[in-house]
């Protein structure tokens, strides 16, 4: 288990622990003799490492875990470590929590609730739901996963949080308008984001996989949907065409993602709880980063402004 974090060294500290390669270069001294710079990494921020000693590395390359022993030290105001030993760090013993930001909400918790959710729905739309939520394979992966790479929800558990939440507010309108078909927005709001767990790789880093960049996670969804849905005898056709078009059109513009816009009352309740949960996703983590003297955050690409923060 990783006991060093980042964010708690300080020069003078010996470093030993594990930590995740982002960068690895070769330089050279003033005589000539080859040096390393790398660029470690945990979940709490990045370290600056110096080896002397190339063939200490020998084959430990970019995107690979080592366990590192070194003197911490500063410059120019950072620190960094100069290392005196360094070797490669067996990935089955790596808990990927340790390196990757993740949140400190109960993500079991919210889980269990969209379970429930799922058990509650009528037939048929429950054996579609659980065919997914009850599944152990769908659930880790799930309860793991990244909202996504930078726009929103961009860490461990990031997936699980942004469903229930949009699951919450949902209720809170079909409670406000009881004439809403529940059972549809909710297996939407479940459904809508499945094929994250597949467009991004959550391990060495946060990223999109070879598949995400090539179809995106709402052909990946549908995908996976149909697969479920040709196991479920007799389930009617117009239902699935609306399960499907929720899922196609959840991100509401072309221009977005989406091949087909919202064209009936739940599936455009679905869109904007989306988007409504991601736009104050993305508020808060501006806040989160800024320093309690900023009055401004810095320009925000998904926002497309800076935000004001008193």
């Amino acid at each position: 288990m990783k006991k060093q974090f980042i964010e708690n060294l300080h020069p003078g500290d010996y470093v030993d622990d594990v930590f995740y390669i982002v960068e690895r270069e070769t330089r050279k001294t003033r005589e000539g003799k080859d040096f390393l710079i790398f660029q470690l990494r945990d979940r709490t921020g990045l370290l600056k490492a110096i080896l002397f000693e190339p063939a200490t590395a020998s084959g430990i390359i970019k995107g690979s875990f080592v366990h590192v022993n070194g003197k911490l030290n500063e410059y120019n105001g950072r620190i960094n470590v100069k290392v005196d030993d360094m070797w490669q760090e067996k990935e089955q013993e790596v808990d990927y929590r340790d390196f990757l930001p993740s949140t400190k909400r109960d993500v079991e918790a919210c889980y269990e609730k969209l379970k429930q959710t799922a058990h509650s729905a009528a037939e048929p739309l429950a054996a579609l739901l659980t065919a997914f939520f009850d599944n152990s394979t769908f659930e880790h992966q799930f309860k793991l996963a990244p909202g996504g790479v930078r726009a929103h929800h961009a860490y461990l558990g990031g997936l699980c949080l942004h469903t229930y939440d949009m699951l919450l507010i949902a209720q809170g309108i079909c409670e406000h308008d009881p004439d809403l078909n529940k059972d549809m927005l909710f297996a939407g709001v479940l459904l809508h984001d499945i094929g994250k767990i597949r467009e991004y790789e959550y391990t060495r880093s946060i990223d999109n996989t070879d598949e995400g960049k090539l179809l995106g996670h709402i052909v990946i969804g549908i995908r996976m949907i149909e697969r479920e849905l040709q196991r479920i005898a007799d389930f009617p056709a117009k239902l699935e065409w609306k399960v499907l078009h929720m899922v196609v059109s959840h991100h509401g513009f072309m221009e977005y993602g989406s091949p087909r816009k919202p064209l009936f009352t739940e599936a455009e309740i679905l869109h904007q709880l989306d988007n409504l949960d991601a736009k104050r996703a993305m508020y808060k983590e501006v806040a989160e980063r800024a320093s309690a003297k900023d009055r401004w955050s810095d320009y925000h690409p998904f926002l497309e402004h800076d935000t004001y923060l008193e």
